[in-house]
């Protein structure tokens, strides 16, 4: 495989951020033709105007980028209309009044969706028909992000078999180490790593899942994803007998994608941090928010705790890795050593050194302190480093990146081990199994791979696509 670029890594990342589909599954809320209400009923905003609004109206008009001063996504916005004052954008019962249906017409100008084909006629009808029965809004409050609500209670119908791979962006081992969970296409999926048969399915997610985590005990697994650019959620889940997970409650919820989660190492409090460069820390059996702190300049790919949970290390687009101390809710270091984004970070298990790695290709080995000091370099690989992840027993730290390979080195220093090859994609995802002896890897492709941690030989290949044939 040609060895592809950091820059063509992010571009790509871009792309998957902004919602352009690696595959396109199934039809959605958002989908290009929203069920039509029956004639005689009412028109639903949540139900049938606002998937014509995702679909063609708020990438233009949202609060992060509001052309001719026109935010839609919530519902007194899209009322009002522009902040230039131009006057009420729609007015209730009266469609023929509302500028919102004028600008849509084929003759307008300039016509919206500006520059892209015209909306069908028939939904410029059924958008008329809305007003006209009084431009009603069934949400909870005409304040609230509708976008946000709509992409949080959809329902998405997820394939019985996947038509291709889905990237692997996150995968962690059951805590008896005979089952390893996979990221799905709003789903995540089970596998048994005896022969790699598909266990089981869990659906109700978002989009993506970006981390799946299981606490120390065994009893909590963490995920976190989000559709990118529209909604971001942490989930809690129960593990039951034989393996079942049962959701519990909804976390560190956002408009855009949470990355990362990671149990304290007592298990009782889950961080999570993502796209809106939060920090949070809330409490495992109850939910409450207990830290939030905001720090990065940017999105924050990573989180980890220290070995005796008094503090996080973060991983942020900004191109720094920090330290924060989760009691006093402050920062303790600042690593500045990174000139590209940072993917990942590690903490020792004495906790006095952090490894952080990138877009830069390599991992940094540095101090925690006031002053951090860089202690290490582990380079050799040839794309950008997307996971670093200690073994259990913290002697041996694992590492994935975008030329397909996988590395392990001696923890205390730097020293290579193996290096496993056999993916043909950028490996985005690493987890050991609990007792170290097994090494996962998830790739872009959607293989995942098993390997020897003691001699770096290959245990098994998993294609992590529910129903899709392996190509002979």
């Amino acid at each position: 495989m040609a060895i592809r670029t950091a820059t063509i890594h992010a571009t790509l990342r871009l792309l998957l951020l902004l919602g352009v589909p690696a595959i396109a599954l199934a039809a959605d809320a958002d989908a290009d033709d929203p069920p039509r209400p029956d004639a005689g009923k009412p028109v639903s905003f949540l139900r049938d105007v606002a998937p014509i609004l995702v679909r063609d109206c708020i990438a233009c008009h949202n609060a992060k980028k509001a052309e001719g001063k026109y935010a839609m996504t919530s519902f007194a916005q899209l009322v009002k209309g522009s902040t230039s004052g131009d006057g009420p954008t729609i007015v209730a019962g009266k469609p023929d009044d509302s500028n919102f249906i004028d600008v849509l017409l084929p003759d307008a100008d300039p016509r919206m969706p500006y520059k892209l084909d015209p909306l069908p006629e028939k939904d410029i009808d059924l958008l008329r028909r809305w007003i006209a029965e009084g431009a009603k809004y069934d949400g909870s409050s005409p304040t609230e992000d509708w976008a946000f609500v709509l992409h949080k209670t959809r329902a998405v119908k997820v394939p019985a078999a996947y038509p291709v791979a889905v990237p692997i962006t996150a995968l962690a081992f059951s805590p008896d180490g005979t089952r390893i969970a996979t990221s799905g296409y709003h789903e995540i999926n089970i596998w048994k790593t005896a022969d790699g048969t598909l266990d089981r399915r869990i659906p109700g997610l978002p989009e993506r899942t970006h981390a799946i985590t299981f606490s120390p005990d065994g009893k909590w697994l963490a995920t976190a994803g989000g559709d990118p650019g529209q909604y971001g959620v942490a989930k809690l889940w129960a593990v039951e007998a034989g393996g079942g997970l049962k959701a519990v409650r909804d976390l560190s919820e956002a408009t855009d994608v949470v990355f990362a989660a990671a149990f304290s190492p007592d298990g009782k409090t889950l961080a999570t941090a993502g796209a809106d460069r939060i920090v949070r820390v809330h409490e495992v059996d109850t939910g409450r928010l207990v830290v939030q702190a905001e720090d990065h300049a940017d999105w924050i790919f990573d989180v980890a705790f220290s070995p005796d949970g008094k503090a996080l290390a973060t991983a942020s687009r900004d191109k720094t890795a920090k330290v924060f101390d989760i009691a006093r809710k402050e920062s303790l270091a600042t690593f500045p050593g990174h000139g590209q984004p940072v993917d990942s970070v590690a903490f020792s298990p004495d906790g006095k050194t952090v490894a952080s790695a990138g877009e830069d290709n390599e991992i940094l080995v540095w101090t925690v302190g006031e002053e951090p000091k860089q202690v290490r370099k582990i380079g050799g690989f040839g794309g950008a480093v997307f996971k670093v992840r200690p073994s259990p027993d913290g002697k041996i730290l694992a590492a994935c990146a975008a030329d397909g390979t996988v590395r392990t080195f001696k923890a205390d220093d730097g020293k290579p081990l193996h290096t496993l090859k056999g993916h043909t994609d950028w490996v985005y995802a690493i987890a050991f199994s609990p007792d170290g002896k097994t090494l996962a890897s998830g790739s872009w492709n959607g293989e995942v791979r098993l390997w020897n941690v003691a001699d770096g030989k290959p245990a098994r290949t998993i294609l992590a696509a529910p129903g899709l044939p392996r190509a002979k």
